[in-house]
């Protein structure tokens, strides 16, 4: 990892902060680090900088939904992955597909993470969760 996404995820991640805001719960958090020198067009991103961006959380054996993630994400101080819109699995194939700009600026997409309403699992009670990436097209 490198030492300047290091020194932010120690800001971000404070352990007073994360006591704070789960004083008792076993907490994962899901996201990744972006920003220049992090990842192959991270500097379309943040040209000087790294940051963190968050897409899920689980508490003990609950995953969050989207409401509770934005609470966190704002009582820690971080970004959320945008919703970028609602509809079927071929209609996020066929906008992928078409090529879909970035909401974090004026360059592609890496893709779409498509989920459903109403979380659901297969039987093996994993969730079902699909990315499609711009690159397959």
């Amino acid at each position: 990892m490198p030492p300047f996404l290091f020194k932010r995820l120690l800001e971000i991640f404070d352990s007073d902060k994360m006591r704070e805001v789960f004083p008792k719960d076993s907490v994962c958090l899901y996201g990744e680090g972006y920003g220049a020198k992090i990842q192959k067009g991270g500097g379309n991103y943040i040209k000087d900088g790294c940051d963190f961006i968050l897409f899920d959380v689980k508490i003990g054996e609950w995953w969050l939904e989207r409401k509770d993630i934005e609470d966190i994400a704002t009582k820690l101080n971080l970004k959320v992955v945008p919703i970028i819109g609602q509809g079927t699995l071929n209609l996020a194939i066929h906008i992928t597909h078409n090529g879909i700009t970035s909401t974090f600026g004026n360059f592609p997409a890496e893709g779409i993470v498509a989920r459903p309403l109403v979380s659901l699992n297969s039987r093996k009670g994993e969730r079902l969760i699909g990315k499609i990436k711009t690159k397959d097209f």
